[in-house]
């Protein structure tokens, strides 16, 4: 696992509003190209000064993945061999950041164990990840805590939603993405995804699961 406790994590460009795209985020903690989230694009939800993130990007083999501009993005299947972790191809980012007086609040990461067009939540607890309120980190679907198997090689589309909520339980921001991989090749789409919608995503939101280690 890759993990990184920051001390501080900072928007690119101008401020962000709902629906504004995929951006990236600067990463003032390590020296540039060390941290592994230099260029990864985001769809970052913000409120105020408070956000959350999800993003995506090929593993080993560049910061970016074909994507639609908003949250859904091709990824290739297959696993990286020449680093002989045997991890998937692609790999899914998440980062946020909290008022450190946000007494109560909670941060839940929920991922996607049905490879299918169908959505099927698996949810954890990773407020206490944060130092300060922020935090940045990348994950693979091969990592040996992935509570489930995940079939690098075939079909798939796999949801993600990072939640921000306040002591009372209300959202505080929400952000999703999708990742597509079609076993045939890079820049095609399995014929699933015509049934499939980002926003299914938050109906696994009552499933609660801490990843384990």
């Amino acid at each position: 696992m890759i993990k990184k406790t920051v001390a501080g994590l900072a928007l690119a460009g101008a401020a962000l509003s709902a629906h504004a795209g995929l951006t990236t985020l600067t990463a003032p903690w390590a020296p540039a190209g060390s941290s592994g989230l230099e260029g990864v694009l985001f769809n970052v939800q913000a409120n105020g000064d408070q956000w959350v993130a999800m993003g995506a990007h090929a593993y080993k083999n560049g910061a970016t993945m074909p994507n639609d501009g908003t949250s859904v993005f091709t990824g290739q299947s297959g696993l990286y061999l020449p680093d002989g972790k045997g991890y998937a191809n692609w790999s899914f980012d998440f980062a946020w950041a909290l008022n450190p007086n946000c007494n109560g609040c909670t941060v839940m990461l929920h991922v996607d164990q049905d490879p299918s067009a169908a959505v099927d939540m698996l949810g954890s607890d990773i407020t206490s990840f944060a130092t300060n309120g922020r935090y940045a980190e990348t994950w693979n679907m091969k990592m040996s805590f992935i509570p489930f198997s995940f079939d690098a090689f075939a079909d798939s589309i796999t949801d993600f939603t990072i939640t921000a909520r306040s002591a009372t339980g209300a959202v505080i921001a929400s952000s999703s993405i999708q990742v597509v991989v079609n076993a045939n090749g890079p820049g095609t789409v399995p014929e699933p995804m015509t049934l499939a919608l980002v926003g299914t995503a938050l109906a696994g939101l009552g499933v609660a699961r801490r990843l384990r280690l």
